[in-house]
């Protein structure tokens, strides 16, 4: 089977693929300190969404696009091509584990 095409530079640093890459590793740098006051989250709560955005809300969605200055739709795209991904059950032929 041929290998697929490499990427271009622009569609290799165009969108991260996990939404912790949106927060850490996008535009911009935040502070941790930033990041809670901007997205109203504790510490701990952004943590369980970088770990999980699945539980991620409407409202945090919206702040989340706000803060990195991104159309919410991009940001849901990344989160739900995200999450879609973790619930994929791995391939047929492919061992689990």
């Amino acid at each position: 089977m041929p290998s697929p095409p490499p990427l271009s530079p622009d569609d290799a640093t165009r969108a991260p693929r996990r939404f912790t890459d949106l927060l850490r590793h996008g535009r911009f740098t935040f502070t941790e300190r930033e990041l809670m006051e901007h997205l109203r989250m504790t510490y701990r709560t952004i943590k369980q969404r970088e770990a999980d955005p699945s539980t991620l809300t409407i409202a945090e969605l919206l702040r989340v696009a706000d803060l990195l200055d991104e159309p919410v739709h991009d940001i849901i795209a990344v989160v739900l091509a995200e999450v879609q991904g973790a619930t994929q059950p791995p391939s047929k032929g492919t061992p689990a584990g």
